[in-house]
């Protein structure tokens, strides 16, 4: 089905939760959103997906909420956990939003804060999702299309007896295997691949321009442009083997990559955000990561409402 259906889908699955959210449903508006739901597999995934992430946020801690919302401070809890729930649906109806945080929450396979996830594909084939990514996988008869929406992957592909070429969709181009174990990674403006074994094509969405990466060699690219073929860097993959590893990288830099590990917010003292960090973290120890911050570089970290809001400062 194409995106653009998809998206009109996510438009009226939102339309219905608020409506649900507003009053209970007549007999008559209960018989319409069954036979909505009917309409195609489609439809049926994405309103089962959406009521899965309606119960998530419904479920977050107000003492995490209540400082963002400030200006409902008076409102009583179950007005919170309404307001709450808005928030978190309102960019549904943004065109913009579904096609991109969004899609992370109604994709095929996603992981979450601090998770990494382990994809087989229906070929043989393994993807690791790093956390908060998602891609959808679509194979047909003639191709094999993994869909990054959110975040970061690790790909080792399977020989196919059908002979199907095997891509990497991102939102700025593609990279087709040409029998390889390789990194993709999506950020807002740009992509970036990195080769460990075989190699990949690059293909800028709205460019001519194609580019082979060899093995041991990585660069970036958008929907317009090619950056130039870059050395290899084993930082870019340590996430699979469980580590951040850094070098020379500034601590407001550290911390952005370190957010992806950890549930809710953290702040870094403007004063000492440009400090470098270097050396290697493990990313499912994120008190072991603190610690080593504190002891190496004189650091004082403090945090609030069970983890979720950290502020990094220097030590008094």
């Amino acid at each position: 089905m194409p995106s653009v259906n998809k998206q009109q889908v996510l438009a009226e699955a939102s339309t219905w939760l608020m409506r649900l959210q507003e009053s209970e449903l007549s007999l008559e508006e209960l018989e319409q959103l069954q036979q909505w739901q009917q309409q195609s597999p489609l439809h049926q995934k994405i309103w089962q997906k959406a009521l899965l992430l309606q119960t998530k946020f419904s479920d977050v801690p107000l003492d995490i909420t209540i400082p963002v919302m400030q200006k409902v401070r008076h409102s009583s809890t179950q007005s919170y956990k309404k307001y709450l729930w808005l928030l978190a649906f309102l960019p549904l109806c943004s065109g913009l939003y579904l096609a991109s945080e969004q899609q992370q929450w109604l994709a095929d396979y996603r992981s979450g804060v601090g998770e990494r996830k382990r994809v087989v594909l229906p070929d043989g084939g393994m993807v690791l999702l790093n956390a908060s990514s998602a891609i959808d996988v679509e194979y047909t008869d003639r191709q094999r299309t993994v869909v990054l929406r959110k975040g970061e992957i690790w790909i080792e592909t399977q020989h196919d007896p059908l002979k199907r070429p095997f891509f990497v969709s991102t939102q700025q181009g593609t990279v087709q295997a040409l029998g390889t174990k390789y990194l993709v990674k999506m950020m807002p403006e740009y992509s970036q691949v990195a080769v460990t074994q075989g190699r990949v094509q690059v293909s800028p969405h709205q460019s001519q321009q194609q580019q082979i990466i060899e093995t041991q060699q990585q660069l970036s690219f958008d929907a317009r442009h090619i950056s130039k073929v870059r050395p290899f860097e084993e930082g870019n993959i340590a996430w699979t083997k469980g580590f951040l590893m850094v070098n020379e990288m500034t601590l407001k830099d550290f911390a952005e990559r370190l957010q992806t590990y950890q549930k809710g917010m953290i702040r870094v003292d403007s004063e000492i955000e440009n400090i470098k960090i270097s050396g290697s973290y493990p990313i499912d120890d994120l008190e072991k990561v603190y610690a080593m911050l504190v002891q190496t570089y004189g650091l004082e970290i403090e945090r609030y409402a069970g983890g979720y809001w950290t502020v990094v400062q220097q030590a008094k």
